[in-house]
């Protein structure tokens, strides 16, 4: 499984989402087996990446498994029952 975080540096709300969901996956004990990839939409290569995945906002985050995506949450960070539960735990 794999958690992408579609964000912007001066994004507080990015920022909080991705600082929730590490805290959760440690809490867990799920950090070394979940990735985690971030892509920064300041740049151009983060932006060609957002528009081939329909992502229009920040922060979303996807969760993937096997390249196909199980999850999207968009503007906000997933509560942390939701993302247990996607996570399969």
């Amino acid at each position: 499984m794999k958690l992408v975080f579609y964000v912007k540096e001066d994004c507080d709300a990015c920022k909080n989402a991705k600082e929730k969901i590490s805290f959760f996956l440690d809490k867990w004990g799920t950090a070394d087996s979940v990735a985690t990839e971030a892509i920064n939409l300041d740049t151009e290569d983060g932006l060609v990446e957002a528009a081939m995945n329909g992502v229009a906002d920040v922060p979303t985050i996807i969760l993937q498994d096997d390249g196909g995506e199980v999850a999207r949450w968009e503007k906000k960070a997933p509560p942390s029952d939701e993302l247990k539960s996607k996570l399969g735990l």
